[in-house]
């Protein structure tokens, strides 16, 4: 299968660009950050390193593809309200023009299950059939919403639509390897009541297991919520990715109801201070990973016969191998 793959240079994009190599399909790769590509001469990819809002140029691009994997997103959770609607919102959207005018049988998004992590009622087994609720408050998960649901209702019985709603992604390269091991090695980086509460996450391969099985699906307009399997407490999982990075484990804590107006004190200090880089706490980052929150992958179990091929521990030792 001819796949285009855009955000080929970040953390999913990278992994899941060599794992569709492995798998002997042949792929065309968006790259944001160009001096980031490391392609061998055996490898079936052709870099493009056009601009994915210029409609009529990507349509050209895409008039032999057979797929359309979205994976470029702006992650950036500070500071970034503009930046997060153009990406995430107004580029899918012309993404998606880009392949209906090409003739692209199928669009697959990846999308982030905190669309539905609501902010006041319990999320625990939450379940593609609940309503999603309003994230206004939340830019990053708010336009991630935003550009799903422009994903879902462009399906139709030309462009068949997948989009995929992994829940908090690991691996090599991830948010600890980036951020937060190296503020846990600085005491930057604590718990909240302790870490005490169940948590969904997504070992990076599963990722790669769940697009493997959507490229071969017949769904259409359709959203999956993909994980490990059943939730684990945030701080045993937490504690372990951190040990698998070398990385030091934290022992701070703060009760949770401090969380939010604490993090909303450090936002008001960086709104109208002449205080440099990024507050250390901000009120999506409480709501993403201070509370409950685990998903059913029911759906994607039935419907993409989807089943996580790594567990917690398995992912860790090959993280740890990576690293030896």
């Amino acid at each position: 299968m001819k796949i285009f793959l855009t955000g080929a240079s970040g953390f999913v994009g990278s992994h899941l660009s060599q794992f569709l190599i492995t798998a002997g399909h042949e792929i065309v790769g968006h790259y944001r950050s160009p001096q980031l590509i490391n392609i061998k001469p055996t490898d079936h990819v052709e870099v493009w390193l056009g601009d994915l809002n210029d409609v009529q140029g990507l349509s050209k691009r895409l008039q032999d593809i057979d797929s359309v994997i979205h994976c470029a997103a702006e992650m950036k959770l500070w500071n970034s309200e503009k930046a997060l609607r153009e990406t995430n919102v107004l580029m899918t959207k012309n993404i998606l023009e880009s392949a209906r005018q090409a003739s692209v049988k199928q669009f697959i998004h990846m999308s982030d299950a905190s669309i539905a992590k609501a902010p006041s009622i319990p999320n625990l087994e939450v379940c593609e059939s609940r309503a999603l609720p309003s994230l206004q408050k939340f830019p990053y998960s708010h336009s991630k919403s935003q550009g799903e649901q422009l994903v879902l209702q462009a399906g139709d019985e030309f462009l068949r639509t997948i989009s995929l709603r992994p829940a908090s992604i690991w691996g090599k390269g991830d948010l600890i390897d980036r951020i937060l091991g190296k503020a846990a090695n600085l005491n930057k980086f604590g718990w909240f009541d302790q870490g005490d509460y169940p948590f969904s996450t997504c070992y990076i391969q599963n990722i790669c297991e769940a697009v493997k099985k959507s490229l071969l699906s017949a769904s259409n307009g359709e959203s999956f919520f993909i994980s490990d399997g059943p939730a684990v407490p945030f701080r045993q999982w937490m504690s372990r990715r951190l040990l698998a990075g070398h990385y030091k484990v934290p022992t701070l804590s703060i009760p949770r109801f401090l969380a939010w107006p604490l993090a909303r004190f450090a936002e008001n200090g960086w709104n109208y201070l002449p205080l440099r880089g990024e507050p250390p706490l901000i009120r999506e980052m409480v709501h993403l990973m201070a509370h409950p929150f685990s998903v059913s992958i029911a759906k994607a179990q039935e419907q993409l016969a989807y089943e996580p091929l790594y567990g917690m521990e398995e992912g860790m030792l090959e993280i740890e191998k990576s690293i030896i």
